[in-house]
């Protein structure tokens, strides 16, 4: 594999803190409004932040490898030329973060693998950086012959960020509230804000995907197994239906918007779900992933009937038996008023100025608790909050593509099954607030359609992996590495 023209820059068990450690479990317990200000006020550029985690791996810096047979560097390629040729624009300066891994050693030629290596590129979350599966990094290293592509997404992490895509004409869309909320009645559905148009999907969907393109023509890597979590997840499904003869599998780690709802924009023009109808009613409280994430038992085995929702799941929504949610989400006054206004957490998080630090500190601080040393709880928390606050871009493409509630309104589940044209996994924690669900109703689907149930070209599989929530690959690394490196064909 070439580089093309990039441009170099320069499950973990249970730890107890090191002797040397500079900091105490105390100070994470501890971390008040003191603490954040110093955060905000002494915080590192985020190329820093970011060579600070990578060096918790045994082979980063490449100078303290003692693997030969792997290789890392941190790349920026360039994507200006094929991006602006896809999209027919004149971007300027524009690129995309990379962390690269290569095993340098031959892969093993068995019934399920060939003798060349795979490229893997791993897609990171909403709001999120390829910092986060650093936890990942050194058992997929370990994979004779494996390529690893981890990247930030363009307009996140330490990716460009150029301005967001405006939208095109806009109509009116649905609000929530009548005062008989939370009563079962029915709800008064008023004009209010702006819906988006597909074309707004369109031009949100390929911000991403052109210029995840554009990196495979800078790299030239012709084919490559795609895996993607959440949005990322989503956007991966999106690549693999635009780009289909790149992509030799497809791996989705809790992706959002499998499901259907009203929210489906081509509900009037494909019906795929002609059986089930929406209930004016208003659906579970939002809750926000810091609530939801919980360390809870989910069943993972029931799946509503009937066109009944239901909260024995894990599950935020829990569609009907057709993959089609119902119930409007209860959205809070507050969210539906951001969320008309496209507003991004980030925006808030950003004009909290030395506040912020201790509001994502709530997220981060449990998130990492596992590690164990307080350092590289604080160093994790550090990148995420340094990148959290940098120039809002990518993350205006939450309310493009998803109504209240993350419901999508360009669906998977109304243009995956059938057009899909290569193996997929589907995976999701036991206790994921993502809809299982609805990840089993579209794996069932593919397997059912007619381009598909004959072929194991195209065969889709859906897993559960036991002890995870939303962000599986951190709460279970090693059952996740596992799984995938099976269905990698190690």
């Amino acid at each position: 594999m070439s580089a093309g023209s990039a441009t170099t820059v320069n499950n973990p068990p249970q730890q107890q803190p090191t002797s040397n450690s500079k900091l105490q479990v105390e100070d994470l317990e501890n971390y008040g409004y003191k603490s954040a200000f110093k955060t905000w006020r002494n915080l590192k550029p985020p190329v820093k932040l970011e060579e600070r985690i990578l060096s918790f791996l045994s082979f980063y810096p490449p100078n303290k490898s003692k693997n030969s047979f792997k290789k890392a560097q941190i790349l920026d390629v360039p994507i200006d030329e094929n991006f602006n040729q896809l999209t027919g624009k004149q971007g300027k300066n524009n690129y995309i973060h990379e962390f690269y891994i290569e095993n340098t050693l031959p892969r093993i030629q068995s019934d399920k693998a060939e003798m060349n290596g795979e490229d893997v590129v791993m897609v990171h979350g909403y709001g999120a950086a390829l910092g986060l599966f650093l936890f990942n990094f050194e058992q997929l290293s370990n994979l004779p012959g494996i390529k690893l592509h981890a990247l930030d997404l363009l307009g996140f992490g330490l990716s460009s960020r150029p301005p967001f895509p405006k939208k095109e004409n806009s109509r009116s869309w649905y609000t929530f509230w009548n005062s008989g909320k939370g009563k079962g009645k029915e709800d008064s559905l008023q004009q209010g804000s702006i819906l988006p148009t597909m074309k707004d999907v369109d031009n949100a969907e390929s911000f991403f995907i052109d210029s995840l393109e554009a990196w495979r023509r800078e790299r030239n890597v012709n084919k490559f197994i795609l895996v993607g979590h959440s949005l990322g997840g989503y956007l991966s499904c999106c690549y693999a239906l635009k780009y289909p003869q790149h992509v030799s599998k497809l791996v989705l780690i809790s992706p959002v918007g499998v499901e259907t709802s009203m929210f489906d924009l081509t509900r009037n023009d494909n019906n795929n779900n002609s059986n089930s109808k929406t209930v004016k009613i208003l659906g579970p409280d939002v809750k926000q992933e810091i609530d939801i994430d919980t360390d809870k038992p989910a069943n993972t085995d029931k799946i509503a009937q009937g066109g009944e929702n239901t909260r024995a799941s894990s599950s935020f929504h829990v569609p009907d038996s057709n993959g089609h949610v119902e119930k409007i989400p209860n959205v809070p006054k507050v969210l539906d008023f951001i969320w008309k206004q496209e507003i991004s957490p980030f925006t808030l998080l950003r004009c909290m100025g030395p506040i912020g630090p201790l509001v994502s500190g709530r997220w981060s601080f449990r998130r990492f608790d596992h590690l164990g040393d307080p350092d590289k709880v604080m160093a994790m928390h550090e990148y995420t909050y340094g990148t959290f606050r940098l120039n809002g871009s990518g993350e205006y493409a939450l309310t493009r593509l998803l109504g209240p509630g993350a419901l999508a309104y360009h669906p998977l589940l109304s243009r995956v099954p059938g057009k899909i044209q290569c193996p997929s996994l589907w995976i999701y924690g036991d206790h994921d607030w993502m809809s299982k669900e609805a990840g089993e109703i579209i794996v069932n689907k593919i397997n059912a359609s007619p381009q598909n149930s004959d072929s194991d070209n195209t065969r889709a599989e859906f897993k559960i992996v036991k002890n995870a929530g939303h962000h599986v690959y951190l709460d279970n690394p090693t059952d996740f590495d596992s799984l995938l490196s099976t269905f990698l064909g190690y």
